[in-house]
């Protein structure tokens, strides 16, 4: 996991007028055949899914629409526009679309994932994976990466980062594209 120093990081502010910049909407095609492609995945990786949470929604909670459309019953949290979350349910589900590189503490938000999580659940992860050249961190090729580029993008993760999440968790990996998208099961 490269992870960027909190001297670094923006106020809440900014990265809400950031977040706020995005054309995350139902009308956006791109966006919503992003989403679609996740629930594609967990469609044919997970079952007995009765209730979902969309863990960073958004200010504008799309992949909740998708997911009800699907059938899933959804819940939401995001920490800018939506911060109200139950900690006493327990989702058979928790998905988290383009959140996880904006963690600030990425052990205490895995902490309460996994707590959140029933004992069988699923969690699904979409962010971009760093590529490492021979397993090791290549300056160069970090240095010319699109996806660093963005101020609230601060935590970034490869498989081997997602193999230790699922050792130390006590999770096991059940699909994963080594790109962008990894669901692992409690």
């Amino acid at each position: 996991m490269i992870f960027v120093p909190s001297d670094y990081f923006l106020s809440r502010e900014e990265e809400t007028e950031r977040y706020l910049e995005h054309e995350n909407n139902i009308e956006n095609k791109g966006y919503v055949a992003m989403f679609e492609n996740a629930i594609d995945h967990v469609k044919n990786s997970c079952s007995n899914i009765h209730l979902a949470l969309d863990y960073g929604c958004g200010y504008e909670p799309v992949l909740k629409t998708l997911l009800e459309r699907h059938g899933y019953v959804t819940d939401i949290y995001d920490e800018n526009f939506f911060p109200e979350l139950n900690l006493q349910k327990n989702y058979d589900l928790i998905i988290s679309t383009e959140t996880f590189e904006h963690f600030k503490h990425p052990s205490k938000e895995l902490d309460r994932l996994t707590s959140l999580l029933s004992p069988t659940g699923y969690l699904a992860v979409m962010t971009q994976f760093y590529s490492f050249k021979n397993k090791t961190t290549s300056k160069k090729l970090f240095k010319g990466w699109h996806y660093k580029r963005d101020p609230t993008h601060i935590v970034f993760y490869s498989d081997q980062t997602f193999d230790w999440i699922a050792e130390h968790y006590g999770l096991k990996i059940i699909f994963n594209n080594h790109k962008n998208f990894v669901i692992l099961q409690k």
